[in-house]
């Protein structure tokens, strides 16, 4: 522990030791410059209560070197199921799990020589020292933080993820041998809905109800109900829960971004931005940033580097902001399925390229041209529809 009103001098502190701060750590580890690390987490452990998933092609080499050894689970395919349109998609599919990651993630950074600040709040944030909530300051040549997402000003301006999820132990074994990475067949309420089923063995599965909605607001309780329904109407008998997970991710509608800059620390993960503004999906880019901020050896070079990559994404958050404004604006809440329908018909090439946010051109004109999706009206993005109905 740091003696109180002491500063420690080091060259790395990451505040947030969710993926984003993590695998930052764990790339600098890999580096060998992991006694150079203090990692802030105001837990008492790593990683929360999430499951990260990820496509093979997300990822190149180094990236796959990075995560290999938190994997817990991996597929050769996966599934799509809306109303008269069902595929299988024959790509790698990889999950990581907060067990996982917490516990590989801890036994190689202090095998490096990291420190580990667990269950420390922190009061200030600041480019070169972080004063924790009991008064310690720890002070680093880079400061990154990685805390999160941070409330939305503009609510009203924003669509929202949210999902319930229960790990599931089976008395039998489930009739799911892939992942489902999206039922649509299910009713749809609260906005866009479906169901997205992770089989960790014959008799483990983590089945999540999620909802693409203009309210953050959900009603955990039903939504559990759901889940436990749609498990028994696959013919799954449940023996019992072991674990709940729940999350209320923002969509941005426009597209806005913040590297940090000399007078603020380094933000990484969703608090920069750094997600797929349609997906939500977070491990593809926290993978890229930590490997970024890995190999810079000075905090100019970090934040130079960390602005390139955001330079060159932002031309993919300006068309996934679209895409949400189409989706969240321009469609009734109860067609919102068939533009996610209409994607999954792409060719496999262009889906790949979108999840790993590196579409090109020709694909963002794909999506967009052609016949639209059921329901769509451009005149909704000049007055938009206010609510889910």
């Amino acid at each position: 522990m740091i003696a109180r009103q002491q500063s420690s001098a080091v060259r790395h502190v990451i505040v947030g030791g969710g993926l984003a701060g993590g695998l930052v750590a764990l790339a600098l580890a890999n580096e060998g410059r992991g006694g150079d690390v203090v990692l802030i987490e105001r837990d008492d452990r790593l990683g929360g209560n999430h499951t990260w998933s990820f496509h093979d092609t997300d990822l190149e080499e180094q990236g796959h070197a990075l995560i290999q050894p938190l994997v817990t689970n991996r597929w050769s395919s996966q599934e799509v199921k809306f109303p008269g349109h069902l595929r299988t998609l024959r790509a790698g599919y990889a999950s990581v799990t907060a067990d996982s990651f917490h516990q590989v993630v801890t036994k190689q950074l202090r095998a490096a020589g990291a420190r580990l600040l667990l269950g420390q709040g922190v009061r200030d944030v600041g480019p070169s020292v972080v004063r924790l909530e009991d008064g310690t300051t720890v002070a680093g040549d880079v400061v990154i933080d990685a805390r999160g997402p941070e409330a939305a000003e503009a609510p009203d301006r924003m669509g929202f993820q949210k999902f319930v999820g229960l790990e599931l132990q089976l008395r039998g074994d489930g009739p799911w041998s892939q992942p489902v990475v999206m039922d649509a067949t299910v009713p749809q309420l609260d906005g866009y809905r479906f169901i997205y089923v992770l089989p960790f063995s014959g008799r483990r599965v983590l089945i999540e109800d999620t909802m693409y909605s203009r309210s953050p607001v959900m009603d955990s309780a039903a939504i559990e109900q759901r889940v436990m329904s749609y498990a028994a109407a696959h013919g799954a008998i449940v023996d019992r829960v072991l674990r709940r997970e729940t999350g209320v991710l923002p969509l941005p509608l426009r597209s806005t971004q913040a590297a940090g800059g000399d007078r603020s620390p380094i933000p990484v993960g969703y608090r920069g931005g750094f997600f797929h503004p349609v997906t939500g999906y977070s491990l593809p880019l926290a993978v890229r940033i930590a490997l970024a901020l890995a190999g810079a050896r000075t905090r100019a070079q970090a934040v130079a580097d960390i602005g390139r990559i955001s330079r060159r994404l932002a031309p993919q958050r300006r068309f996934g902001c679209l895409l949400n404004r189409l989706m969240f604006e321009a469609m009734p809440a109860a067609e919102r399925w068939t533009a996610l329908e209409r994607f999954y018909r792409m060719p496999q090439p262009t889906i790949a390229r979108f999840y790993a946010s590196r579409s090109t051109l020709w694909d963002r004109a794909r999506m967009l041209l052609g016949r639209p999706p059921r329901g769509i009206s451009w005149r909704h993005l000049v007055n938009p529809q206010r609510a889910d109905t």
